[in-house]
């Protein structure tokens, strides 16, 4: 089972000298899209933590954003969008 310090520390986007790295657009738009339902109130971020750490503890050799979208997608049912 993972420490809370291991997932936290899967859970950090990679990143570039100036910030975020994205490898596609898709990536982008995911990341923006999770932040803006946060500024909007539909998502906390612990409920968002949560859903990437299990994405990430489910499949740890998978892509980061793989992860990432996986988890946005099964959020948004269970927060009526």
């Amino acid at each position: 089972m993972s420490t809370p310090e291991t997932l936290a520390t899967l859970c950090q986007a990679p990143r570039g000298e100036d910030g975020p790295v994205f490898d596609a657009p898709w990536q982008a738009r995911a990341f923006a899209l999770t932040l803006a339902l946060h500024d909007g109130g539909h998502l906390s971020w612990s409920d968002w933590t949560a859903a990437l750490a299990v994405e990430i503890a489910a499949a740890p050799d998978r892509d980061y954003y793989d992860c990432w979208l996986t988890a946005l997608e099964k959020l948004l049912p269970r927060i009526g969008i």
